[in-house]
């Protein structure tokens, strides 16, 4: 069913409220459920707004909410059509507020969309501190092994990291990208626990992937390569490999409760 409308948007409620206030608004927003089997995920600002395509709310959710690497128990009250539901989203400013919305920072853009995701599927959610099982990261008994950053001239300076089944690599990554990559390959949360290690690193990681492990990134189809059956778990290669540790345990960890969430409804 499509599922299209012209708002104004309602302000957020919470802690953003006065500072979305001063922000433009979508004019007009067009929200339509995607039903497409193989439509690439899509999620991008443009010059006056914002374009979403065959996204899950809950993906929409991450990324509006800077979210987006998070695993899903960081999300509480998520319905399970939020999950599996997929929906195009249009969205434009007036424009003469285009100048304005090009100035905005990449926070302020997320904040706009939170204000849609307010008004259209009547979103309302508030942060909790909860205790969770985690991995924590720290340092194997013989010392760390991975190998500092060799500059390389017109590289990325935030650092190139690939995740595929299997395997991880990163080039002039620092630690908490690293974190990042495990939580969405474990589908836990993993804290680092390392003492900060304070260089960036280039290093590759390989294993054999388990029937428990999260292969894929948010959005992606497939699997992209075959995997070797042969190699170490992700726990031992993480060891051998890069000299640091995963430890089960339970930790402090920020969660969105989602306390309202609608379908948006036809017109």
């Amino acid at each position: 069913m499509a599922i299209a409308c012209a708002f104004a948007l309602a302000p957020v409620v919470g802690q953003a409220q006065s500072e979305v206030a001063k922000l433009p608004v979508f004019e007009v927003a067009s929200v339509k459920q995607n039903k497409s089997e193989t439509a690439p995920l899509k999620l991008a600002f443009t010059s006056d707004g914002v374009t979403i395509e065959n996204a899950t709310l809950l993906n929409i959710i991450r990324a509006a909410y800077g979210m987006f690497n998070s695993v899903d128990d960081k999300f509480i009250g998520i319905p399970n059509w939020a999950k599996t539901d997929r929906f195009d989203i249009e969205a434009k400013v007036n424009g003469a507020d285009a100048a304005k919305f090009q100035n905005l920072n990449f926070d302020q853009r997320q904040l706009m969309v939170q204000a849609l995701l307010a008004d259209r599927f009547r979103l309302r959610t508030h942060h909790e501190v909860r205790e969770l099982p985690v991995y924590l990261l720290v340092v194997a008994k013989n010392g760390p092994k991975l190998q500092g950053s060799k500059p390389l001239e017109g590289a990325d300076p935030g650092g190139t990291l690939k995740r595929e089944p299997g395997l991880i690599t990163g080039q002039n990554i620092v630690v908490s990208q690293l974190v990042t990559a495990l939580t969405r390959t474990l589908g836990r949360n993993v804290i680092d626990k390392t003492g900060r290690l304070p260089d960036k690193y280039d290093f590759t990681l390989r294993w054999s992937p388990d029937e428990g492990e999260t292969q894929e990134s948010p959005g992606q189809g497939g699997p992209s390569r075959t995997t070797d059956s042969s190699g170490p778990s992700i726990f031992t290669a993480i060891q051998e490999q890069l000299g640091l540790k995963l430890e089960p345990g339970k930790g402090p960890v920020d969660c969105l409760v989602v306390d309202r969430l609608e379908k948006p409804s036809a017109n």
